[in-house]
């Protein structure tokens, strides 16, 4: 997909190209964090991959709810010996498989959101991970990063 231009994906696509990247990262701060001799660094780094984390669970639930054939893929559970049957060993006696766990309940989205999800009168920019966003401060603007800031960024 690098040589497709991303105005050109549509969304299901997008959020598999974040997922993708979002997994990268993770491995990144993880093998960064392993490598680093200061205990802050590496706190540090494994809290950028926790984060990395909760994005890669938030991508996973827009595929599944924009992907029905993707979120059927995740509820149907995995045959035992799948994984041996595909390099040509024999799987594994039954006895020592744990029964598979049962379907989850099916999934009801009302206006993009499921019903676990709380309801805000707040618009979405004003949410961060489903909760109230703190206000902005009182000398600052709606814009202020970088280049973004009106006037150049100064």
């Amino acid at each position: 997909m690098a040589d497709i231009p991303d105005s050109d994906l549509d969304d299901v696509a997008r959020i598999r190209l974040v997922l993708a990247r979002e997994l990268e990262t993770i491995n990144e701060y993880e093998a960064f964090a392993r490598a680093s001799s200061h205990p802050e660094v590496r706190a540090f780094f494994l809290h950028l991959a926790t984060e990395e984390k909760e994005h890669v669970s938030e991508a996973v639930h827009m595929l599944r709810m924009l992907d029905a054939h993707q979120d059927s893929r995740f509820t149907t559970p995995i045959a035992p010996g799948h994984f041996q049957q595909a390099v040509g060993e024999a799987p594994p006696p039954a006895a020592v498989l744990a029964p598979p766990p049962p379907p989850p309940p099916a999934r009801q989205v009302l206006n993009g959101r499921s019903p676990v999800e709380p309801l805000t009168a707040l618009p979405p920019q004003r949410l961060m991970y489903g909760l109230p966003a703190p206000p902005p401060a009182v000398e600052s603007h709606p814009l202020t990063v970088g280049s973004l800031r009106r006037g150049g960024g100064k």
